[in-house]
């Protein structure tokens, strides 16, 4: 039975007018509904402790609080799980509005529990049908090898359709190619020094002394909150010592290459159906690596619908409403909650490796909020595969918050050639880096590839926080962080209407 976590998630969502006295009134989501109810599932009280708001850029509150605090100006109105149907919530204080609509749904509460099935694979070929949610847990556990006395299977070359809609709201989740993004290789000190790293993190050291004087420094070095992790140092560049014992280390570097977990490698067909209330409430990794990435030491997972995907892929036709994605998971062993950083994450995909193209088409996400702490986006965390990529006809309204790089679209990529295209996509959700080197965009935040990116008719509506050029001149309508002197970036009837902020 999955354990329920109440986590209070900091969203950037607000409508805000200005009233006719000048005085600027906002009034936004903090923890939002459900898109789907059950009838009866809840009584009004219930919901107005489940949800949570922020008036005028104060402290969160429970709607309940809220409405306590302030019984003039506060209004609600539109809770009904009395009978089924397409529902509005209405929330007003003063002189602005928030909305929220939802279904409402008759039958039995499901329970949290799902039960795989296999039918639609088993004596089946490509292309393969899931018509249910049983199927669709069927189908991440022959990928994750957890069907037993089954090996694991890629799907690579073959198509898998979604039949139906499907509700996770309730569920545990468990990606769809379950893993890390790195891993760690064992290095030397002698590949400490052949590497020529200075490291910042303990003060301009370069790797040319004995290896005692490192240790030495090692053993009177200040653990750093934002940059080290428990035992573990970080030195630069994906490198970090491990303590094993008193002045006794040991020299790790986390390598891209080296993905811990299976993978999904062919094409996902959701023929227009819709997956609600995907999350990482409850999850529980099966490994949470430690592992360096470009400025710490970190503890990470990737996840989405796809946790791990190799190209050549495609992810086409699917829709997502109320994502609810905190970057922290439920430890049964421990019986607590532990923060863990998510590192590579979007509602369809977290981490994309492989020597093929990636292509999404006609992805939506359409409600909920997505926070981490690095590559963190509304459809796609991070891709580093070597072919091409394309987004296009797709669609982010989640709120996006990571210390690291955040995108609408994809967060970061790398390696790519020759040609990366962003084609008629439109961002509305607001976007925010809130770390002090990584930076924010609308299609994607930063990347590190060799071909042409070409950004055509696309649109962002999103407040979008954590820019990278100091003028903003540069942010090419908000589409990325700020590169429109580059010559392989091209850009070509994209509108920008969201307020755009420099780090």
């Amino acid at each position: 039975m999955k354990k329920f976590i109440t986590l209070f998630v900091i969203l950037f969502s607000a409508i805000a007018l200005t009233s006719c006295f000048g005085e600027l009134e906002s009034l936004e989501w903090e923890v939002l509904p459900n898109s789907v109810y059950y009838v009866g599932e809840m009584d009004e009280s219930e919901f107005k402790e489940s949800v949570s708001i922020r008036i005028n850029g104060g402290n969160p509150l429970t709607l309940a609080a809220a409405l306590s605090s302030n019984p003039t100006d506060l209004t609600f109105i539109g809770f009904d799980l009395d009978t089924p149907g397409s529902k509005m919530i209405t929330i007003k204080y003063k002189s602005v509005s928030i909305y929220w609509a939802y279904q409402v749904i008759a039958g039995d509460i499901p329970s949290d529990e799902v039960t795989p099935e296999y039918d639609w694979y088993d004596n089946q070929s490509s292309p393969y049908t899931l018509a249910s949610i049983e199927d669709l847990y069927g189908f991440a556990n022959i990928v994750n090898g957890k069907r037993p006395g089954k090996p694991a299977h890629s799907f690579a070359g073959e198509t898998v359709k979604l039949g139906a809609n499907i509700d996770l709201t309730g569920k545990v989740w468990v990606p769809i190619g379950e893993g890390v993004r790195k891993n760690p290789q064992s290095v030397t000190y002698a590949d400490l020094q052949a590497a020529g790293l200075k490291s910042a993190n303990l003060g301009g050291y370069t790797f040319t002394a004995d290896e005692e004087d490192f240790i030495s420094l090692l053993e009177n070095h200040e653990p750093v909150e934002d940059k080290d992790y428990e035992n573990y140092i970080y030195i630069d560049a994906h490198y970090f010592a491990k303590r094993i014992g008193e002045e006794s280390y040991e020299y790790y570097k986390s390598e891209n290459d080296a993905v811990t977990g299976n993978v999904f490698s062919g094409t996902f067909d959701g023929q227009g159906h819709t997956i609600t209330g995907l999350s990482d409430i409850g999850y529980t990794p099966f490994t949470t690596v430690v592992y360096a990435n470009s400025e710490k030491v970190l503890k990470g997972y990737a996840f989405g619908l796809f946790g791990l995907l190799k190209a050549p892929a495609t992810v086409k036709n699917l829709t997502f409403e109320d994502v609810q994605i905190i970057g922290a998971y439920y430890d049964s062993g421990e019986d607590e909650v532990v923060l863990a950083e998510i590192d590579s994450c979007g509602a369809a995909i977290g981490f994309v490796m492989g020597e093929g193209d990636l292509l999404i088409d006609n992805v939506k996400v359409l409600s909920g909020f997505i926070t981490g702490e690095d590559a963190i986006a509304g459809i796609v965390g991070r891709a580093y595969n070597l072919g091409e990529i394309t987004f296009k006809n797709s669609e982010n309204r989640a709120n996006i918050s990571s210390n690291g790089h955040a995108g609408g679209m994809v967060a970061y990529f790398a390696n790519q050639t020759p040609t990366v295209l962003f084609e008629n996509n439109t961002n509305y959700g607001n976007i925010a880096s809130i770390g002090s080197s990584k930076y924010a965009g609308s299609m994607f935040s930063y990347h590190n590839q060799k071909g042409v990116t070409t950004i055509k008719d696309c649109r962002n509506f999103g407040n979008i926080s954590g820019m990278n050029d100091d003028t903003l001149d540069k942010t090419c309508n908000g589409m990325t962080s700020g590169y429109k002197d580059n010559t392989w970036y091209n850009e070509t009837g994209c509108q920008n209407y969201g307020r755009l902020t420099k780090k």
